[in-house]
């Protein structure tokens, strides 16, 4: 690199992941990137992840920085981020999840860019999908420039989470990144938070490979994530200082409308379109899915069972 390299500290919250933990370990491990500490926050797993972890920092100890939480900080990880951040001593602060893996590159190029791009305080890439074995299925695709970033954080999250680099400097609070306000959603506030604080990217490159395997927290109780997106929205225009788009609004006032009518089963599938996660089986799934639902729904009695849903 023609820059001189800062000390990048990749924090990975690890939370019963073990079946997946030992291929997202190895892909930071293999980064290009060569000043790296990696701290691994064990948040209160029982399932064998820390002894994996322990392995590990034994094997690399001027590398690894292992962390056991005794009390589970929340689903989603967010808390054992806040606690990594206290160890951490890193110019940039690199976000991995436990179950996913990053190409050797990742942590490279992102610290290029935010060299080049001193005003930005947050950077993500694009992603490949795999499943629960590592096989490419798809890819997830999310807006580049600040622009598009910031217009689409009114309808959708329009960065992957387990992507992003933070400028440190640039954060309010340099010891704390997430605020702990609306549990697995605490990422889509904290964003909307930071903001105000510089520019948003993403790099045009998939940089990680994103697991999709059945038990995704994202993925999970769709209807109930949906209105505490909506509620940290509304949070994020009257208290952040968000402006809305119209369209942003518009699409905002349609899903209030629509979501509530539409059955669990067809949610996920539709709301992993709308995020730009494409997969042969989710087009598929999707397709099949609106056909059954719009089929039944001629029904009277179906209509009225899909409005109180």
């Amino acid at each position: 690199m023609k820059h001189k390299q800062p000390l990048v500290s990749v924090i990975m919250p690890v939370h019963n992941a073990g079946r997946f933990l030992t291929p997202a370990i190895e892909s930071i491990l293999n980064q290009t990137y060569t000043r790296i500490e990696f701290i691994i926050v064990d948040d209160a797993s029982t399932d064998g992840s820390w002894n994996i972890i322990k392995e590990y920092q034994r094997k690399y100890p001027n590398r690894i920085k292992a962390i056991r939480v005794a009390k589970q900080t929340n689903a989603a990880g967010n808390g054992a981020m806040n606690v990594g951040l206290t160890r951490a001593r890193g110019a940039f602060i690199a976000r991995m999840d436990a179950d996913d893996i990053a190409r050797p590159k990742r942590i490279e190029k992102q610290v290029a860019y935010l060299l080049d791009h001193p005003d930005t305080i947050l950077v993500g890439t694009q992603a490949t999908i795999i499943d629960k074995h590592g096989t490419a299925i798809g890819t997830k695709a999310v807006p580049t420039d600040h622009e598009a970033i910031y217009r689409q954080y009114g309808i959708l999250h329009p960065i992957i989470h387990p992507s992003v680099m933070i400028l440190r400097s640039l954060l309010p609070n340099p010891n704390k990144i997430y605020t702990m306000k609306w549990s697995v959603n605490d990422d889509y506030y904290t964003f909307f938070k930071l903001l105000k604080y510089g520019k948003f990217a993403n790099l045009p490159e998939s940089l990680i490979k994103y697991r999709i395997h059945g038990q995704n927290l994202s993925l999970a109780k769709p209807k109930e994530r949906f209105l505490t997106s909506v509620l940290i929205r509304i949070d994020a225009v009257a208290h952040l200082n968000y402006r809305i788009s119209p369209e942003a609004f518009f699409f905002l006032i349609l899903q209030l409308l629509i979501v509530p009518l539409i059955p669990e089963r067809l949610i996920v599938p539709v709301y992993m379109l709308v995020r730009g996660i494409r997969t042969p089986s989710i087009v598929h799934e999707t397709v099949s899915k609106l056909r059954s639902f719009f089929t039944t729904t001629k029904q009277p009695t179906s209509l009225v069972y899909a409005r109180n849903l």
